[in-house]
């Protein structure tokens, strides 16, 4: 076989190719020192003297028809008089401490990213735990740290990653959707720990936090945030309000008679759902529900009156709008809609939120869809600095 250009086959900056053999399950490239530079200090690039030799094989790249490639190299190790230290010779394009090169590891972890390890490992016949390995080397050494300058918009919300309860919190650029913070948990003080990573400037160029109405994020936002509007989700406040729908739904039907009951059952997603999509057919079956039932007619109501509350341009008309909404919501004599307008009365600039500053939850529910692929395709996360990194990733390169 004739090789015009072997630096292309293997650039190793410092060495030569010696030789190449070439066998039935593989292929060795063997590299000796350039004897123009001799062995060179990984750290500072001084010459280093042969204090103790020996070689070293890694993995590489394999071939096109998938035959394993591995480097054989020589390696020095001394006493570099720069550093004032023992180091071992090694290419800088060969990581130190695992047996494979950087683009090995890179293409791996591209592979990572399309299939699981499980494949992966079948493709370049190495186990599970090594490409979860070269994976988190690459993702943490080519993955930028976040962009913590000119934020002015924060959506922060909770993510069930295992069964048993355990929550992550995650924090997102409300514009771009890069995930800025990760930890484990869903109390306080996983938001107070990235906000203490912030500078006073950066805390005070905050305008505006997206968050549901769970009392734990307020609180840490109130007191490290006094200059940002919290903004209720719009998507959570509508579902808030659908659980209102389906609570009065379900008490109807335990007051209802047995001929009433069969009219009721089975028929929650039509009342929940938005009256533009249904057919012909669906509005027949929904108009005489609600002509049989005067509760279940109330509640459906007030649930399409909430939604025309998203659809106002200017905040004030918003806030006048959710004023006779609960209102409304008070005189209906339904429990679950009472308790929603005495919360909604309360913190009615932060219902409105969305119409100042339009920050919705749709970045962060469409993160938490990508958290729910890649858990069920991994089957599972044990190291969540991993899934961070994974998840960093992504939302940087995208």
């Amino acid at each position: 076989m004739n090789v015009r250009n072997i630096k292309a086959l293997a650039p190793f900056k410092g060495y030569v190719v010696t030789g190449i053999r070439f066998e039935e399950i593989g292929a060795q490239i063997n590299l000796d020192f350039d004897k123009r530079s001799g062995p060179r200090c990984p750290h500072c690039q001084g010459k280093l003297p042969r204090n103790k030799i020996g070689r070293r094989a890694v993995m590489d790249c394999p071939m096109p028809h998938g035959s394993i490639v591995y480097l054989v190299f020589p390696t020095v190790q001394g006493l570099c008089q720069s550093c004032n230290r023992y180091v071992t010779t090694c290419p800088k394009e060969v990581h130190p401490d695992c047996h494979a090169t950087w683009r090995l590891m890179r293409l791996v972890s591209s592979w990572a990213a399309l299939a699981t390890n499980s494949e992966v490992a079948a493709m370049f016949e190495i186990s599970d735990g090594t490409v979860r390995r070269y994976d988190k080397i690459v993702l943490k050494e080519d993955t930028p740290p976040p962009c913590l300058d000119g934020l002015t918009k924060l959506l922060i919300d909770e993510k069930s990653v295992r069964k048993g309860h355990c929550y992550v919190t995650i924090i997102l650029n409300g514009e771009t959707g890069e995930l800025l913070h990760m930890q484990e948990g869903r109390k306080k003080e996983c938001v107070e720990s990235f906000f203490g990573q912030l500078t006073e400037g950066q805390r005070a160029g905050i305008k505006a936090v997206g968050i549901d109405r769970s009392g734990a994020y307020q609180a840490a936002v109130e007191a490290w945030l006094p200059n940002a509007e919290i903004v209720y989700d719009r998507f959570h406040l509508v579902m808030n309000v659908n659980q209102a729908v389906d609570e009065v739904r379900r008490s109807q039907c335990r007051r209802a008679s047995k001929e009433d009951r069969q009219l009721l059952k089975g028929q929650r997603y039509l009342i929940l759902g938005n009256q533009e999509n249904l057919d012909s057919d669906g509005r027949e079956k929904l108009d005489r529900l609600l002509e049989a039932n005067e509760a279940i007619s109330t509640a459906y109501i007030l649930k399409e009156q909430f939604r025309a509350l998203f659809s106002y341009q200017r905040k004030g008309w918003a806030m006048r709008a959710l004023a006779n909404w609960c209102a409304l919501a008070l005189a209906s004599g339904l429990a679950p809609f009472q308790r929603l307008a005495r919360s909604f009365t309360q913190h009615g600039e932060r219902v409105c939120g969305f119409v100042k500053h339009g920050l919705t939850s749709a970045l962060i529910e469409g993160f938490n869809n990508l958290i729910s692929r890649m858990v069920h395709k991994a089957c599972g996360f044990r190291d969540l600095d991993y899934l961070e990194l994974k998840l960093r990733h992504h939302s940087v390169m995208r």
